[in-house]
């Protein structure tokens, strides 16, 4: 008998877009009998780059520059990033 997976039972496709979410619709951190989805405090978000983003967006002037040099030689990603959501 094949294992049940997140993408072959329709229950499973209700249960939401959680990076502690296994293939099966168990949880990776918490030893729970069912997820309680987004009402979870452990509940996280799938996309993490958004959530990175918005924290690099936060920091003071200073501290970006000297993250954008270090490791984007000198371009913020996150800024146009942040000019896109709002157009």
């Amino acid at each position: 008998m094949a294992a049940l997976t997140r993408y072959s039972n329709p229950e499973l496709l209700k249960l939401p877009d959680c990076g502690g979410l296994l293939e099966n619709g168990k949880c990776r951190w918490l030893n729970v009998q069912k997820c309680s989805g987004v009402k979870c405090s452990y509940y996280q978000r799938q996309n993490s780059l958004e959530k990175a983003q918005e924290r690099l967006r936060s920091l003071d002037e200073a501290t970006q520059e000297r993250i954008a040099q270090k490791y984007y030689g000198g371009t913020r990603p996150w800024a146009d990033n942040e000019a896109k959501t709002w157009r």
